[in-house]
Protein backbone atom coordinates (compact mmCIF):
# COMPACT_ATOMS: atom_id res chain seq x y z
CA UNK A 1 0.00 0.00 0.00
CA UNK A 2 1.18 3.50 -0.86
CA UNK A 3 0.63 4.44 2.89
CA UNK A 4 3.58 1.95 4.34
CA UNK A 5 6.15 3.29 1.86
CA UNK A 6 9.06 4.84 4.14
CA UNK A 7 9.36 8.67 2.37
CA UNK A 8 12.36 11.64 3.29
CA UNK A 9 12.60 14.97 4.82
CA UNK A 10 9.85 17.64 3.34
CA UNK A 11 10.92 18.63 -0.21
CA UNK A 12 8.28 20.63 -0.63
CA UNK A 13 7.21 23.77 1.88
CA UNK A 14 3.77 25.30 1.07
CA UNK A 15 2.99 28.09 3.30
CA UNK A 16 -0.51 31.24 3.54
CA UNK A 17 -0.56 30.63 -0.56
CA UNK A 18 -3.11 32.21 -2.10
CA UNK A 19 -4.10 32.76 -5.77
CA UNK A 20 -6.15 34.83 -8.40
CA UNK A 21 -6.99 32.32 -10.47
CA UNK A 22 -10.88 32.76 -11.95
CA UNK A 23 -13.17 29.37 -11.22
CA UNK A 24 -10.69 28.72 -8.44
CA UNK A 25 -10.39 29.85 -4.85
CA UNK A 26 -7.00 29.66 -3.17
CA UNK A 27 -7.20 31.56 0.37
CA UNK A 28 -4.85 30.26 2.98
CA UNK A 29 -3.17 27.05 1.79
CA UNK A 30 -0.28 25.30 3.65
CA UNK A 31 1.35 22.22 3.78
CA UNK A 32 4.12 19.91 3.26
CA UNK A 33 4.97 16.87 0.34
CA UNK A 34 8.06 14.46 1.26
CA UNK A 35 11.11 13.71 -0.56
CA UNK A 36 9.83 10.37 -3.19
CA UNK A 37 6.28 11.09 -2.07
CA UNK A 38 3.20 11.02 -3.94
CA UNK A 39 0.97 13.54 -2.49
CA UNK A 40 -2.45 13.62 -3.67
CA UNK A 41 -4.72 16.98 -3.65
CA UNK A 42 -8.76 16.66 -4.00
CA UNK A 43 -11.67 18.26 -3.27
CA UNK A 44 -14.76 20.03 -5.22
CA UNK A 45 -15.01 22.10 -8.31
CA UNK A 46 -13.96 25.19 -7.90
CA UNK A 47 -12.31 24.73 -3.87
CA UNK A 48 -9.08 25.31 -4.94
CA UNK A 49 -7.11 21.92 -5.94
CA UNK A 50 -6.50 23.10 -9.44
CA UNK A 51 -5.26 26.50 -8.44
CA UNK A 52 -2.30 25.27 -5.80
CA UNK A 53 -0.64 24.18 -8.77
CA UNK A 54 -1.13 26.87 -11.12
CA UNK A 55 -0.30 29.26 -8.45
CA UNK A 56 3.04 27.36 -7.40
CA UNK A 57 4.37 27.16 -10.85
CA UNK A 58 3.53 31.26 -12.03
CA UNK A 59 0.66 30.62 -14.36
CA UNK A 60 -1.52 33.34 -12.56
CA UNK A 61 -1.09 35.87 -9.58
CA UNK A 62 -0.08 34.09 -6.30
CA UNK A 63 1.51 35.19 -2.94
CA UNK A 64 2.93 33.58 0.28
CA UNK A 65 5.57 31.47 0.19
CA UNK A 66 6.87 28.37 -1.00
CA UNK A 67 10.46 26.50 -0.82
CA UNK A 68 11.73 23.32 -2.51
CA UNK A 69 14.30 21.87 0.37
CA UNK A 70 15.77 25.18 2.12
CA UNK A 71 15.47 27.41 -1.34
CA UNK A 72 12.67 29.89 -1.99
CA UNK A 73 10.53 29.65 -4.97
CA UNK A 74 9.82 33.19 -6.28
CA UNK A 75 6.03 33.04 -6.67
CA UNK A 76 4.81 34.59 -10.21
CA UNK A 77 7.49 33.68 -12.32
CA UNK A 78 6.95 30.35 -14.40
CA UNK A 79 10.72 30.30 -15.75
CA UNK A 80 12.15 30.39 -12.38
CA UNK A 81 10.24 27.67 -10.90
CA UNK A 82 11.18 25.11 -14.05
CA UNK A 83 15.10 26.27 -13.36
CA UNK A 84 14.66 25.33 -9.74
CA UNK A 85 13.58 21.68 -10.77
CA UNK A 86 9.63 21.82 -11.15
CA UNK A 87 7.54 21.10 -13.80
CA UNK A 88 3.80 21.36 -14.71
CA UNK A 89 0.98 18.93 -16.54
CA UNK A 90 -1.55 21.28 -16.82
CA UNK A 91 -5.29 19.76 -16.46
CA UNK A 92 -5.69 22.73 -20.07
CA UNK A 93 -3.76 20.23 -22.28
CA UNK A 94 -4.68 22.05 -25.19
CA UNK A 95 -4.69 25.38 -23.94
CA UNK A 96 -1.29 25.69 -22.04
CA UNK A 97 0.31 21.88 -22.23
CA UNK A 98 0.65 21.71 -26.09
CA UNK A 99 1.82 23.27 -29.08
CA UNK A 100 -0.59 21.56 -30.92
CA UNK A 101 0.66 22.75 -34.90
CA UNK A 102 4.22 21.75 -34.17
CA UNK A 103 5.77 17.81 -34.22
CA UNK A 104 5.07 15.76 -31.18
CA UNK A 105 9.08 15.93 -30.33
CA UNK A 106 9.42 18.96 -30.86
CA UNK A 107 6.64 19.34 -28.12
CA UNK A 108 8.56 16.83 -26.19
CA UNK A 109 11.71 18.34 -25.61
CA UNK A 110 10.77 22.71 -25.79
CA UNK A 111 10.82 23.06 -22.56
CA UNK A 112 14.15 21.64 -21.61
CA UNK A 113 15.93 23.21 -24.31
CA UNK A 114 14.38 26.74 -23.01
CA UNK A 115 15.20 26.54 -19.58
CA UNK A 116 18.10 23.76 -19.41
CA UNK A 117 19.73 23.92 -22.89
CA UNK A 118 19.35 20.32 -23.35
CA UNK A 119 19.06 18.70 -26.82
CA UNK A 120 21.53 21.90 -27.88
CA UNK A 121 25.65 21.22 -29.81
CA UNK A 122 27.71 24.09 -28.64
CA UNK A 123 29.88 25.58 -31.37
CA UNK A 124 32.82 28.19 -31.56
CA UNK A 125 33.57 27.36 -27.94
CA UNK A 126 30.13 28.07 -26.48
CA UNK A 127 29.55 30.90 -28.70
CA UNK A 128 26.48 29.29 -30.97
CA UNK A 129 23.92 26.88 -29.44
CA UNK A 130 22.37 24.66 -32.15
CA UNK A 131 19.82 22.28 -31.71
CA UNK A 132 20.85 18.92 -31.84
CA UNK A 133 18.63 17.05 -34.09
CA UNK A 134 19.71 13.53 -33.36
CA UNK A 135 19.59 14.06 -29.67
CA UNK A 136 15.81 15.21 -29.84
CA UNK A 137 14.85 12.59 -32.15
CA UNK A 138 16.04 9.88 -29.74
CA UNK A 139 14.61 11.26 -27.06
CA UNK A 140 11.22 11.84 -28.64
CA UNK A 141 11.51 7.54 -29.80
CA UNK A 142 12.13 7.07 -25.80
CA UNK A 143 9.21 8.64 -24.48
CA UNK A 144 6.89 7.87 -27.55
CA UNK A 145 8.14 3.86 -26.40
CA UNK A 146 7.94 4.38 -22.95
CA UNK A 147 4.50 5.91 -22.63
CA UNK A 148 3.13 4.01 -25.44
CA UNK A 149 1.97 6.90 -27.80
CA UNK A 150 0.57 5.66 -30.82
CA UNK A 151 1.28 8.04 -33.83
CA UNK A 152 2.90 7.79 -37.42
CA UNK A 153 6.48 9.29 -36.13
CA UNK A 154 7.91 11.66 -33.74
CA UNK A 155 7.59 14.20 -36.64
CA UNK A 156 3.50 14.12 -36.55
CA UNK A 157 1.65 17.31 -35.25
CA UNK A 158 0.57 17.27 -32.18
CA UNK A 159 -3.06 18.43 -32.92
CA UNK A 160 -3.67 14.59 -34.85
CA UNK A 161 -3.13 12.94 -31.54
CA UNK A 162 -5.86 11.48 -29.89
CA UNK A 163 -6.82 12.75 -26.64
CA UNK A 164 -5.30 10.30 -24.35
CA UNK A 165 -1.80 10.29 -26.64
CA UNK A 166 -1.76 14.02 -26.26
CA UNK A 167 -1.56 13.49 -22.30
CA UNK A 168 1.23 11.30 -23.22
CA UNK A 169 2.94 13.71 -24.73
CA UNK A 170 2.38 16.55 -22.03
CA UNK A 171 3.71 13.84 -19.43
CA UNK A 172 6.78 13.10 -21.63
CA UNK A 173 7.60 17.24 -22.01
CA UNK A 174 7.66 17.01 -18.04
CA UNK A 175 9.92 14.23 -17.82
CA UNK A 176 12.37 15.15 -20.18
CA UNK A 177 13.12 18.23 -17.99
CA UNK A 178 13.61 15.52 -15.29
CA UNK A 179 12.27 17.75 -12.37
CA UNK A 180 13.27 17.11 -8.73
CA UNK A 181 9.06 18.05 -8.18
CA UNK A 182 6.09 17.09 -10.96
CA UNK A 183 2.71 19.02 -10.55
CA UNK A 184 0.18 16.70 -12.50
CA UNK A 185 -3.67 18.18 -12.69
CA UNK A 186 -6.23 15.89 -13.72
CA UNK A 187 -3.81 13.73 -15.64
CA UNK A 188 -6.68 11.44 -16.70
CA UNK A 189 -9.00 13.60 -18.03
CA UNK A 190 -10.66 12.69 -21.27
CA UNK A 191 -9.12 9.50 -22.09
CA UNK A 192 -10.15 6.07 -21.94
CA UNK A 193 -9.55 3.46 -19.12
CA UNK A 194 -6.86 1.70 -20.91
CA UNK A 195 -5.04 5.07 -21.32
CA UNK A 196 -6.09 6.34 -18.05
CA UNK A 197 -4.03 3.09 -16.59
CA UNK A 198 -1.21 3.55 -18.65
CA UNK A 199 -0.77 7.23 -17.50
CA UNK A 200 -1.10 6.46 -13.47
CA UNK A 201 1.59 3.25 -14.38
CA UNK A 202 3.93 5.67 -16.00
CA UNK A 203 3.58 8.32 -12.97
CA UNK A 204 3.95 5.39 -10.07
CA UNK A 205 7.33 4.15 -12.50
CA UNK A 206 8.54 7.56 -12.60
CA UNK A 207 8.37 8.35 -9.07
CA UNK A 208 9.76 4.45 -8.02
CA UNK A 209 12.26 4.51 -10.33
CA UNK A 210 13.40 8.28 -10.51
CA UNK A 211 12.72 9.12 -7.14
CA UNK A 212 10.62 12.02 -8.69
CA UNK A 213 8.29 13.56 -6.18
CA UNK A 214 4.86 14.09 -7.82
CA UNK A 215 1.69 16.77 -6.32
CA UNK A 216 -0.93 14.78 -8.10
CA UNK A 217 -4.55 17.18 -8.33
CA UNK A 218 -7.54 14.98 -9.51
CA UNK A 219 -11.30 15.09 -9.50
CA UNK A 220 -11.55 11.28 -9.03
CA UNK A 221 -11.10 10.19 -5.31
CA UNK A 222 -10.56 6.40 -5.96
CA UNK A 223 -7.92 7.27 -8.40
CA UNK A 224 -6.24 9.92 -5.90
CA UNK A 225 -6.52 6.47 -3.68
CA UNK A 226 -5.08 4.40 -6.05
CA UNK A 227 -1.72 6.03 -6.34
CA UNK A 228 -0.96 8.33 -3.38
CA UNK A 229 0.49 8.27 -0.24
CA UNK A 230 -1.12 10.54 1.40
CA UNK A 231 -3.99 13.07 0.04
CA UNK A 232 -5.07 16.20 0.81
CA UNK A 233 -8.75 17.78 0.54
CA UNK A 234 -9.25 21.26 -0.34
CA UNK A 235 -12.49 23.02 0.68
CA UNK A 236 -13.03 26.75 0.59
CA UNK A 237 -9.23 27.64 -0.52
CA UNK A 238 -8.03 25.88 2.25
CA UNK A 239 -6.32 22.37 2.94
CA UNK A 240 -9.67 20.69 5.58
CA UNK A 241 -7.38 17.89 6.04
CA UNK A 242 -4.77 15.42 5.33
CA UNK A 243 -5.40 11.57 5.16
CA UNK A 244 -3.85 8.43 3.70
CA UNK A 245 -5.19 6.47 0.92
CA UNK A 246 -6.67 3.85 3.18
CA UNK A 247 -9.26 6.40 4.97
CA UNK A 248 -12.61 5.42 4.75
CA UNK A 249 -14.42 6.98 2.07
CA UNK A 250 -16.67 8.64 4.41
CA UNK A 251 -13.77 10.39 6.17
CA UNK A 252 -12.80 11.74 2.71
CA UNK A 253 -16.52 13.16 2.18
CA UNK A 254 -16.80 14.84 5.39
CA UNK A 255 -13.44 17.20 4.01
CA UNK A 256 -15.16 17.81 1.39
CA UNK A 257 -18.44 19.08 2.96
CA UNK A 258 -15.96 21.41 5.25
CA UNK A 259 -16.94 19.14 7.67
CA UNK A 260 -13.83 17.95 10.17
CA UNK A 261 -14.26 15.46 13.50
CA UNK A 262 -11.91 17.35 16.13
CA UNK A 263 -15.04 20.45 15.37
CA UNK A 264 -12.04 23.12 15.30
CA UNK A 265 -12.22 24.26 11.38
CA UNK A 266 -8.93 23.30 11.51
CA UNK A 267 -9.33 20.20 9.53
CA UNK A 268 -7.99 16.95 9.78
CA UNK A 269 -4.54 15.80 10.05
CA UNK A 270 -3.52 12.10 9.77
CA UNK A 271 0.01 12.71 8.46
CA UNK A 272 1.26 10.67 11.41
CA UNK A 273 -0.44 7.70 10.14
CA UNK A 274 2.50 7.70 6.80
CA UNK A 275 5.72 6.53 7.59
CA UNK A 276 8.08 9.19 7.51
CA UNK A 277 12.12 9.33 8.38
CA UNK A 278 14.33 12.45 7.61
CA UNK A 279 17.44 12.07 5.77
Amino acid sequence: RPSDRILGAPLLKVQNLWVDMPGETVRDVSFEVRQGEIFGIGGLAGQGKLGIGNGIMGLYPAGGKVFLGDKPIYLNDPRFSLSAGMAFVSEDRRGVGLLLEEPIEWNIVFTAMQTQDAFTRSLFGGLVKWRDDRAIAAAARQYIDALEIKCVSGRQRAIELSGGNQQKVCLAKAFAVKPKLLFVAEPTRGIDVGAKRLVLDTLIRTNRENGTTIVMTSSELEELRSVCDRIAIVDEGRISGILPPTAPVEEFGLLMLGTTRNGNGNGINEADRTVFHNE
